[in-house]
C-alpha cells in the first residue's frame, strides 16, 4: 500500500512539473555560482552579474552577461572563466593600449575557475583570428601585412613591460572585420 501511494504521489508531482509553468531565474547552461563580481576601478565595490547565454560558436568558458552596479547602468559584458593563473595587470596594460577588451572586474569562488568580466565585443565586428582563417566566405578579410602589423603591435605592447603572453594563439587574438 505504501509503495502504491509513493508511486501515485511521484506521478502527480511529475505531472505538475510538466503542466504548471515554473519561473526560470537564470539562463540555462550558464555559470550560476557567479552572482556578483569585484569591480576593478571601484576598489571594494561589487557589481551584480546576470547571465544571458553563451555566444554562438563561442569558447566553452565564455558567456554573455549584464553587469550592474549603482555607478554603472546595465552593461552588456563577456564573462570568461579561467581555471589557471591569469594576469589582470597584463590584461589591463593591453586594454589601455587598445589591444584587449576593458577588464571590469572578477569573481572568485573557492574550487571554481575565476570569472573575468570584460568589455563586450560585438561578434558582427570582432572575430578571432581562428574564425577569420576559416574557409567561409567573409567580407573584407585582412591582408597578410595588416595581420603582421596587428600582431607586431601586440608584441610591442607586451615588450614595453617585459610581459609574456602565456597563451598567444589564434583563438585568443580578436580582430575587427572592418578593415579599411
Amino acid at each position: 500500500m505504501r509503495m502504491c501511494f509513493d508511486l501515485c504521489h511521484s506521478h502527480s508531482v511529475a505531472c505538475r512539473l510538466v503542466t504548471e509553468p515554473c519561473e526560470i531565474v537564470f539562463a540555462l547552461s550558464t555559470p550560476r555560482i557567479y552572482k556578483s563580481c569585484t569591480l576593478l576601478e571601484q576598489k571594494g565595490k561589487e557589481g551584480t552579474l546576470t547571465f544571458a547565454s553563451r555566444p554562438n560558436d563561442a569558447y566553452k568558458r565564455l558567456f554573455l552577461a549584464t553587469l550592474s552596479s549603482p555607478s554603472l547602468s546595465d552593461l552588456q559584458v563577456f564573462v570568461k572563466l579561467v581555471p589557471r593563473s591569469y594576469s589582470r595587470d597584463v590584461h589591463k596594460h593591453m586594454a589601455d593600449n587598445g589591444l584587449a577588451p576593458k577588464l571590469y572586474g572578477y569573481a572568485e569562488v573557492k574550487g571554481a575557475p575565476t570569472a573575468y568580466v570584460m568589455e563586450y565585443l560585438d561578434p558582427s565586428v570582432w572575430q578571432t583570428l581562428y574564425q577569420l582563417s576559416k574557409p567561409k566566405k567573409k567580407p573584407r578579410k585582412p591582408t597578410v601585412s595588416q595581420l603582421r602589423g596587428a600582431l607586431q603591435e601586440i608584441i610591442t605592447a607586451l615588450d614595453e613591460k617585459s610581459y609574456v603572453h602565456g597563451d598567444l594563439r589564434s583563438n585568443n587574438i580578436m580582430m575587427t572585420n572592418l578593415w579599411t
